[in-house]
């Protein structure tokens, strides 16, 4: 794979047609945390199945406590698959820390989303909270670290392993302006 992008609504304006011919694959975002749904996931997933770019979902993390990251996951896989969507992967992004066990309350989430049906789930963590979250990356199928360098150009490997390294927030694609 060559390019794969991150979307959520802060592109709310895509071009998909445009985007597709470079685009291997998106992960789009669902939800901050179960309140805030992500109003442009809906559009996102139907621009990239109308041009076949293959597509996964993240859900950006808020749970305080193991019931919260349950519910958190059900309204992660509600809102994904709604309208007959069928995501690749789900993602469980592990940014912030908001309760004492991170590691318990992401168990919990993944665990729900595997109840639930999902086949493929990923965890993307904070390259400065990899070690410090003690999170139990083996129950995940992948984990996705982001490190970037402040030209936006330059490619820091992250410190820890990792299946997919995000390594800018500058990157440029066809269909996207900023």
């Amino acid at each position: 794979m060559e390019k794969i992008v991150d979307i959520s609504k802060y592109q709310d304006k895509v071009n998909y047609k445009a985007f597709a011919t470079e685009a291997d694959l998106a992960i789009l975002r669902v939800q901050d945390g179960s309140t805030t749904k992500d109003m442009v996931y809906q559009t996102h997933a139907a621009g990239c199945e109308q041009n076949k770019v293959p597509y996964g979902v993240y859900a950006f993390t808020r749970f305080i406590s193991v019931e919260d990251a349950k519910v958190e996951a059900r309204d992660f896989y509600s809102r994904a698959t709604a309208g007959g969507r069928k995501p690749l992967f789900f993602v469980a992004d592990v940014e912030v820390k908001t309760m004492g066990d991170m590691r318990a309350g992401t168990d919990a989430f993944i665990t729900e989303l595997r109840r639930l049906g999902a086949k493929k789930v990923g965890i993307y963590v904070a390259h400065h909270l990899y070690s410090t979250f003690n999170l139990d990356y083996s129950i995940a199928d992948f984990v996705w670290i982001p490190r970037y360098a402040n030209d936006g150009v330059s490619v820091i490997k992250p410190n820890y392993p990792c299946d997919l390294h995000q390594y800018t927030d500058k990157g440029k694609i066809a269909g996207i302006t900023g």
